[in-house]
């Protein structure tokens, strides 16, 4: 794939040996199909796309633009998933773009050994997130149990001071309680997932506008879980979410994905 005009964009490498089913599945330019490119023990899975559109300049125009962005990261995980249904893979970052076919084979060469040993490690691995949010309402009533009625008043104008003192500080305590009870529990949940898990790791929380979800997010882990190890995991989750409903927090699973998380040292300069 070396035509004027064109780039490789690459999606993910697997071993030489596996056949994913790419029949008929369009890349993020959606003018070319998915094709794979064998080098050595390795393949990758790549797709020709057009440098009007992925070209360094347009890419970047293209990048403020929300709506072809979601499209093509879309368009990039359905490539992904199907791949990930049938092999052991190293994802690519998002719009990881190689000049031509040379320059893949290269990469493919130089990163070999670190590649082959990546995807041994992450055979029959697949990545699955949790994220813990606080209805911080909720938290603070259950804290509130925890620590009984405080007074709230005194006679006189003296004692309707120390009452509106004793208010604020009762006020900062059941704040402190709350979030300290919120710090255990992730410390719990997280500590419990990563038993599951073969490998763990905790991202920064996503921004609500983005993610759209209701309450705070108080943990965003991602763990990466053997195929065997599935069905224990998701109870896991489950019964966390029981044990910390009352306390105001609720437990999102969601996966399996592609284990970006957990390759960052096999991913191509």
């Amino acid at each position: 794939m070396s035509k004027a005009g064109l780039g490789c964009y690459l999606y993910c490498v697997i071993g030489a040996d596996e056949r994913p089913p790419l029949d008929g599945l369009r890349g993020v330019d959606p003018a070319f199909g998915v094709e794979l490119l064998a080098h050595g023990r390795l393949s990758i899975v790549l797709s020709p796309v057009s440098l009007d559109e992925f070209g360094a300049e347009p890419l970047k125009r293209n990048l403020e633009d929300m709506g072809w962005l979601e499209r093509t990261a879309r368009a990039h995980q359905a490539v992904l998933d199907r791949v990930l249904s049938s092999a052991a893979i190293v994802p690519m970052r998002l719009f990881t773009i190689f000049s031509d076919e040379a320059h893949v084979r290269e990469m493919l060469e130089r990163e070999q050994e670190v590649l082959l040993t990546t995807l041994e490690r992450l055979r029959d691995h697949s990545e699955w997130s949790v994220k813990v949010l606080a209805d911080r309402g909720r938290v603070q009533a259950a804290a509130r149990g925890r620590s009984g009625p405080s007074a709230t008043s005194e006679p006189g104008a003296e004692g309707a001071g120390r009452a509106y003192l004793a208010r604020k500080k009762a006020e900062r305590g059941l704040r402190e309680e709350a979030r300290a009870m919120v710090d255990v529990a992730v410390e719990e949940i997280h500590a419990r997932l990563s038993d599951e898990a073969a490998a763990a790791t905790v991202l920064a929380p996503q921004n609500p506008e983005l993610s759209g979800r209701a309450g705070e997010m108080v943990l965003n882990g991602a763990y990466l879980v053997h195929r065997t190890r599935v069905t224990e995991f998701a109870a896991a989750v489950e019964d966390l979410r029981q044990r910390h409903r009352d306390l105001g927090l609720e437990l999102e699973l969601g996966g399996p994905w592609a284990p970006y998380n957990f390759v960052a040292e096999a991913q191509p300069a």
